[in-house]
C-alpha cells in the first residue's frame, strides 16, 4: 500500500470515528467536499495548510496521518504524553498558587522567564524543523544550574552560553 492510499485510509478512519461525513469533515477543516474524497481516495494529498487542518481537527500527529506511526505506537504514546501533560497542569496549578502568593518583583521575574521558555519550546521544538535529538533531562540540569547560581554566575553562564553557539563545532545543524 503506497503512502497516499494509507493516509487517505487513516484520514477516513478517523473521520468515521468522528462520527462525520466527507461533506461535515470538508466544512469543519475548510476545504471541498471533493478535497475530501480525493485524499481519502489517495488521489490527492492535502496541501500544508489542510494537514495542519486535519492535525487540529482529529488532535493527532502529521507522523500519525501520513502512517510514519502504526496505530498501537501512537496510541500508547498518547497516553505516556497525555499523562505528562496532566502532570504539566498539576504543575501549573502549584506554580498559580505559589504565583498569587509571592511579590510582585518575583511575579514579573517568573512570568518573564516562564514566557520566554514557553515561547522557545513553542518555536524551537514543537515544529517540524525544530531539533529531533534533545534530551529534556539535560535541560532540566541546566535549568537547576542556572538557578543555583549566584548573579555573578548567571552573567559568566550566559557570556559562556554565547560563546558557545558562535563555534562551529556545537552549532545544531540545520
Amino acid at each position: 500500500m503506497n503512502k497516499k492510499s494509507a493516509m487517505g485510509q487513516r484520514i477516513q478512519e478517523l473521520r468515521k470515528a468522528a462520527g462525520l461525513t466527507q461533506e461535515q469533515l470538508a466544512q469543519r477543516i475548510g476545504v471541498s467536499m471533493a478535497a475530501v474524497r480525493n485524499y481519502e481516495n489517495g488521489l490527492r494529498e492535502p496541501n500544508s495548510k489542510a494537514m495542519a487542518a486535519l492535525e487540529r481537527f482529529f488532535k493527532v500527529s502529521g507522523e500519525y496521518l501520513r502512517c510514519e506511526i502504526d496505530r498501537e505506537t501512537f496510541l500508547q504514546n498518547s497516553a505516556v504524553i497525555q499523562d505528562r501533560l496532566d502532570g504539566l497542569v498539576g504543575l501549573f496549578q502549584t506554580f498559580k498558587l505559589d504565583f498569587d502568593c509571592s511579590s510582585q518583583e518575583r511575579q514579573m521575574l517568573a512570568v518573564s522567564i516562564l514566557s520566554g521558555v514557553m515561547e522557545t519550546v513553542t518555536i524551537q521544538l514543537l515544529h517540524d524543523d525544530g531539533p529531533a535529538d534533545l534530551d529534556g533531562e539535560q535541560f532540566a540540569q541546566i535549568f537547576q544550574a542556572a538557578f543555583a547560581l549566584n548573579p555573578q554566575g548567571r552573567t559568566e553562564l550566559a557570556k559562556r552560553a554565547a560563546e558557545l553557539t558562535q563555534l562551529e563545532q556545537y552549532k545544531r545543524e540545520k
